[in-house]
C-alpha cells in the first residue's frame, strides 16, 4: 500500500469537530459522507450528522463550517451528500438519489440546480472531481444515456444534462466502466472514448474472489469510475461472499489507454462509512481517501 497520512479530524461534539452519530456498528448511521480537495490544499467534509459541509486546513485545524440539509435530512444514510470541485468552484450534491445540487456562495450553498432532461428530474447519484464541467453520475439511465450508471455534464444555468461519454482524464480521453448485465456478477467492460473518434477500446475484467485455491462465489457493489486523476480514473470497489456480507474493498485504477490496471486491497480493519464516496482528487491529481475510526477521521493521500 502507498497511502500516506497527511490529516487527522477529531470527531466530537465541538464546532471545530466532525459529527458522528455516537452508535458505532449499528446498521445505518449519520456519518460524513464525502470529501473535497481545494487548490490550497484544503479539505471540505459533507459533515452529515452536524448538517453542515465543514472546512478545514492541510494540517487538520478548523477553519470554517456553514449550515447544509444534507444526510440529517433523512433517517440513515442513505441521503449521504457528495461533494466536487469544478475550478475554483465547490458543488454539492444534497442527497444521493435526488436530482438537486447546490453551488458554494460566499455564505454558504447558492440556490440548488435541479439535474434535468427536459425538465424530468434525474436518479442522481454522484457528482464527479477532476473534471472541467459540472459531472454527475446518474443511475437507471439506460433510455436517457444509455447505460445502467452514465456519466452527464449539467449546464449549471438550468440543470440540462448532455451526455459525457464517462470520465475525463488527464489525456483528454474518457474512460467509463460499466457492468455486464448479462453476465454473473463481476463482470465488467472498461470503455476508452476520445473526441472526434468515440469508442476507441474495450477492455473486459472481472473480479473473482479466490481462497484457497478456490473460486468462491461473489457479488459486487456498486462500481463505477469515481474520479479523474494524474494519472487515469479511479474508484473503490467491495465485493461481497454472495450471502450480502462484504469481504473487502480494493482500490481500482485504470490507466489511460494501457492494458494494465492497479488493483490494490484498501485498509479496512475498524473502518467505518460509505469506502467508495471517501475517495476524491485534488486540483494537481492527487487521489485522497478518508478513512473514518472510532478516534476520528484520517485522510490519506496516495
Amino acid at each position: 500500500m502507498s497511502w500516506q497520512e497527511v490529516a487527522f479530524l477529531p470527531v466530537g461534539d465541538a464546532e471545530g469537530q466532525i459529527g458522528v452519530q455516537p452508535c458505532f456498528h449499528c446498521g445505518e448511521q449519520l456519518l460524513p459522507s464525502a470529501l473535497a480537495v481545494d487548490s490550497d490544499g484544503s479539505f471540505w467534509v459533507a459533515d452529515s450528522f452536524k448538517a453542515r459541509i465543514a472546512h478545514f486546513a492541510r494540517g487538520g485545524s478548523f477553519i470554517e463550517a456553514f449550515p447544509a440539509k444534507i444526510g440529517s435530512a433523512v433517517p440513515d444514510s442513505t441521503g449521504s451528500a457528495d461533494l466536487a470541485f469544478v475550478g475554483d468552484r465547490l458543488y454539492v450534491l444534497l442527497e444521493e438519489g435526488r436530482s438537486r445540487v447546490a453551488p458554494r456562495e460566499a455564505r454558504g450553498l447558492g440556490e440548488p440546480i435541479m439535474v434535468n432532461d427536459e425538465g424530468q428530474g434525474l436518479h442522481v447519484q454522484a457528482v464527479i472531481p477532476g473534471q472541467d464541467e459540472l459531472t454527475v453520475m446518474i443511475s437507471g439511465a439506460e433510455r436517457l444515456l444509455g447505460g445502467y450508471w452514465a456519466f452527464a455534464t449539467v449546464d449549471p444555468a438550468t440543470g440540462q444534462v448532455t451526455r459525457s461519454p464517462g470520465v475525463r482524464n488527464s489525456t483528454g480521453s474518457y474512460v467509463d466502466l460499466q457492468p455486464r448485465l448479462e453476465t454473473p456478477p463481476g463482470d465488467f467492460e472498461i470503455r476508452w472514448f476520445q473526441a472526434g473518434r468515440g469508442l476507441v477500446a474495450v477492455q473486459d475484467v472481472r473480479f473473482q474472489l479466490v481462497r484457497g485455491g478456490q473460486e468462491l462465489r461473489t457479488t459486487v457493489g456498486d462500481t463505477y469510475v469515481r474520479t479523474a486523476t494524474h494519472w487515469g480514473v479511479a474508484t473503490v470497489m467491495s465485493i461481497g461472499n454472495g450471502q450480502g456480507l462484504p469481504v473487502g474493498a480494493w482500490y481500482l485504477e485504470i490507466v489511460p489507454e494501457s492494458p494494465s490496471i492497479l488493483f490494490e486491497r484498501l485498509p479496512d480493519d475498524g473502518f467505518i462509512g460509505n469506502v467508495r464516496r471517501y475517495l476524491t482528487v485534488a486540483p494537481d491529481g492527487r487521489v485522497y481517501w478518508m478513512r473514518l475510526l472510532e478516534d476520528g477521521l484520517h485522510i490519506y493521500r496516495r
